[in-house]
C-alpha cells in the first residue's frame, strides 16, 4: 500500500507553490488519500495543482507493486503542459508506459476508436475531428438528389427540430449498441430505429463509407468505443483495471454523459483507485449549459473549500449561487473591495462599460498586465431584447482558435493569443498550416494514390518523401520565419498562396487552381488586419475586453463586470428575485442561470461588478445592500 508522508508534500511543495508557501490541510488531504473518492474543489482553489503535487510523489515512488501505472485524463492538454514545465526530466516516466497521461478523447482513440476502425472496417482513423467530419458529410449532402426519399425526410424532421436539413445531417449519429440512428449520442429518442426502413439503409451506408475512409467524427470514437467493448468488453476492460493502480480525471464536471459512462464501464474500481477533481458548480460548456451534472458526488467526498483567487467579499456574494452547496472562503491576503452593482437604464445602458472603467481607476486597479473583462451569457442580438451588443455594439463572437479547418486560408494563418501559444507552443502555427494544405488537396478533390482516401499529415510527408523530397525540406525550413511574421501581425497569405499555387501544387497531377480562388481570395483582398484586436473597449487609459462567460471559463481577472442578457427573460433580475424571495427549488432555468453567474463572477480577483437595469433591481435594492452589494447608479458623461 502506498503512503505520502509530510516529507513526500514537503519536496512537492518546493515544486509547484512559491518560496515559504506550503499546501494547507485540505489540499494535504487530498494529496494523501489513496482511495476511489470524488474532490469538489472552489475556483481558484489551486486543484489542478494539487493533482499535479500527487502525481509527482508518485513519480518519485515508480515502479509502483506490480509495476502498475497511473492513469491521468484530462479534458486539454494544458495540465499535460503544466506538468512537464514543471517536473522537467523528473516527469518523464509519468508519460511513458505503463502510464498514461492525456485526454479523454486521446485515450478512448487510443484504445477503442482505432481499433474498433481497424476490426470493423479495415482501416485506421485519419481524421478524428469535427471540421473534417462535416467537410465530407456536407459534400455529400450536396450530391444527394432534392427529390429523392431521405432528402425530403430531412427537410420534414430538421423543420420539426427547428434546425436547417444539412444540419439534421451533420448530426446524425448512431448507436450500435441499440442499432438506431440518432441526432446526438446522448439522445433517449431515436429518429430512426427500422433496420430495413431506406432512410436508414441509406444513412448507415453514409456513415460507413466515412468509417471505411478512416473519416470519424468526435462522437462516432464514442460509438465505435461502446461497440467494440459491447462485443469484446472483459478482452479490454480488464488488461486496463489490471494495468492502472490510479485513475485521476481532471475537471469532473466537464464530463459528458458518453464518456462518463465509458470510464465507468471501462475501470473495475474494486481494482483501481479512481479520484475525480472538479466543481460540479461550472458545468458550462462552449455552446451550452446543462442543467444536471452527469457527476454524482459521492457523500464522502473531500472539498477544497478556500479559494486562492478571490477576497473574502467576493466569496460572500458567490456562495450564493452554489447550486450544489459550498462552504466557500475567499483569500484574506486579496485586497477587499465591496462588490457594485451597476444600475443603468435604456438611456444609459451605452455608459455602463465606461462607467466600469472608471470603478477600475477609483479603485486604483489599473497597472500595467492586468487583466479587464466585462462578459455576459447571451452574444446573439435578439430584437427588443438587452444581449452582449447592446452594451457594445461592435461586439464580434470569436471562432475557436483550435478550429482544425477553415473556410479561408487567411483563418489558418491568423495570430493566436498569447495564452493559447503558452498553452500548446509555437508548433500550433506549423500544425495549422500543414491543415490547410490538407484543406487545398480536399478542395482540389485529390486523394492519396496509395489508398485513395484523403491524405493525413503522416501520408503526406510520406508521399513527398517519395515524390518532392525538397518540398517538405523547404517548407519546414519557412515554418520558423512564418510562424515568427504571424505572431508579430504581419499577413503572410498571399505569400502562402503563392507557394501553394507554386511548390505545392506541382506535385500532383490535373490540378484545377481555379477550385481555390475563393480560398484564396477571400484571404488576400478585403480581409481586416488579421492581428487586430477585437472586442476591446479601449475608452480608458487600460484596456477592457468584452466576452462571453463561456469563453472566460477557468480565466483570471482583476476586475470583472458581469453584464444581464436575456435568456428566457433578464438573468440577473431573474436571479435576484430568486435568491431575494427564496421560492423554494429553482426550476431549469433558475439552474442554468445559477451555473452561469457563479462561472462568471467567479472569475475576478479583487473587483466583482455586476450590471442590472433599474426595472431587475427596483424593490430588492435593501436585499442587496444587506447581502454585500454598493449599488451605483450609471450616468452619461
Amino acid at each position: 500500500m502506498i503512503e505520502i508522508s509530510d516529507g513526500d508534500i514537503e519536496y512537492a511543495e518546493k515544486i509547484f507553490l512559491p518560496e515559504g508557501c506550503s499546501f494547507d490541510s485540505e489540499r494535504k488531504t487530498v494529496i494523501k488519500c489513496m482511495e476511489s473518492k470524488d474532490i469538489q474543489a472552489c475556483p481558484g482553489s489551486g486543484k489542478t495543482t494539487t493533482l499535479l503535487a500527487k502525481l509527482a510523489i508518485l513519480a518519485k515512488k515508480m515502479p509502483l507493486e506490480d509495476n502498475k501505472g497511473v492513469c491521468v485524463l484530462t479534458h486539454t492538454n494544458v495540465a499535460i503542459n503544466e506538468i512537464k514545465g514543471k517536473l522537467g526530466k523528473k516527469g518523464d516516466i509519468l508519460f511513458s508506459y505503463p502510464n498514461y497521461f492525456g485526454t479523454i478523447q486521446s485515450f478512448v482513440d487510443r484504445y477503442l476508436a482505432i481499433p474498433s476502425c481497424l476490426y470493423y472496417y479495415g482501416t485506421r482513423p485519419s481524421k478524428i475531428d469535427s471540421s473534417s467530419y462535416d467537410f465530407e458529410m456536407n459534400n455529400i449532402y450536396n450530391k444527394v438528389p432534392y427529390q429523392s426519399p431521405l432528402k425530403k425526410w430531412l427537410y420534414a424532421s430538421s423543420k420539426y427540430k427547428g434546425i436547417k436539413p444539412h444540419e439534421l445531417f451533420l448530426r446524425i449519429r448512431i448507436d450500435f449498441v441499440n442499432g438506431k440512428i440518432k441526432d446526438d449520442i446522448n439522445a433517449t429518442k431515436a429518429l430512426l430505429s427500422d433496420t430495413k426502413n431506406e432512410k436508414y439503409v441509406e444513412l448507415f451506408s453514409i456513415k460507413e463509407s466515412l468509417f471505411k475512409q478512416g473519416i470519424l467524427h468526435y462522437d462516432d470514437a464514442y460509438s465505435l468505443a461502446f461497440r467494440y467493448l459491447n462485443e469484446f468488453g472483459e478482452f479490454i476492460t480488464k488488461p486496463l483495471s489490471e494495468r492502472f493502480a490510479f485513475v485521476f480525471i481532471d475537471e469532473m464536471q466537464d464530463t459528458d454523459e458518453h464518456q462518463n459512462r465509458l470510464i465507468t464501464q471501462i475501470f473495475d474500481e474494486s481494482k483501481v483507485v479512481i479520484q475525480r477533481f472538479g466543481d460540479t458548480n461550472q458545468s458550462i460548456y462552449d455552446n451550452y449549459v446543462r442543467e444536471n451534472s452527469v457527476w454524482e458526488i459521492g457523500e464522502d467526498s473531500l472539498q477544497i473549500n478556500g479559494s486562492k483567487r478571490f477576497s473574502n467579499k467576493i466569496a460572500d456574494i458567490v456562495k450564493r449561487l452554489c447550486l450544489h452547496e459550498q462552504d466557500l472562503l475567499g483569500n484574506s491576503l486579496v485586497q477587499e473591495i465591496q462588490p457594485k452593482i451597476l444600475v443603468f437604464n435604456d438611456e444609459t445602458i451605452g455608459s455602463v462599460i465606461p462607467f466600469f472603467g472608471r470603478i477600475i481607476n477609483e479603485c486604483n486597479l489599473c497597472e500595467e498586465k492586468k487583466e479587464f473583462k466585462a462578459i455576459g451569457w447571451v452574444a446573439k442580438e435578439k430584437e427588443g431584447k438587452r444581449t452582449l451588443p447592446s452594451y457594445f455594439p461592435e461586439f464580434q463572437k470569436k471562432s475557436h482558435h483550435n478550429k482544425i479547418e477553415s473556410d479561408f486560408l487567411c483563418e489558418y494563418l491568423q495570430r493566436i493569443d498569447d495564452n493559447t501559444i503558452k498553452i500548446y507552443g509555437a508548433n500550433y502555427y506549423r500544425q495549422l498550416m500543414v491543415n490547410s494544405l490538407l484543406k487545398t488537396l480536399r478542395l482540389l478533390e485529390i486523394k492519396n494514390p496509395d489508398n485513395l482516401h484523403n491524405f493525413t499529415e503522416k501520408s503526406l510527408i510520406e508521399y513527398f518523401e517519395k515524390e518532392d523530397k525538397t518540398f517538405m525540406d523547404n517548407f519546414e525550413a519557412k515554418v520558423v520565419k512564418w510562424c515568427l511574421k504571424i505572431h508579430s501581425g504581419t499577413n503572410i497569405s498571399e505569400e502562402f498562396a503563392n507557394v501553394i499555387r507554386t511548390d505545392f501544387c506541382s506535385n500532383f497531377d490535373g490540378v484545377n487552381i481555379d477550385k481555390l480562388r475563393d480560398f484564396f481570395n477571400n484571404s488576400i483582398h478585403g480581409r481586416e488586419e488579421q492581428s487586430r484586436e477585437t472586442n476591446i473597449y479601449g475608452g480608458a487609459d487600460f484596456n477592457i475586453e468584452v466576452a462571453t462567460v463561456h469563453s472566460i471559463k477557468g480565466e483570471t481577472h482583476t476586475a470583472t463586470l458581469y453584464l444581464e442578457t436575456y435568456y428566457r427573460d433578464y438573468d440577473v433580475g431573474r436571479l435576484i428575485k430568486y435568491l431575494a424571495e427564496g421560492n423554494g427549488n429553482p426550476n431549469s432555468v433558475h439552474n442554468m442561470s445559477l451555473k452561469v453567474a457563479y462561472v462568471g463572477m467567479t472569475r475576478p480577483t479583487c473587483l466583482l461588478c455586476v450590471a442590472a437595469h433599474e426595472n431587475s433591481i427596483s424593490g430588492y435594492e435593501e436585499f442587496l445592500r444587506e447581502a454585500g452589494w454598493e449599488i451605483r447608479e450609471v450616468r452619461n458623461e
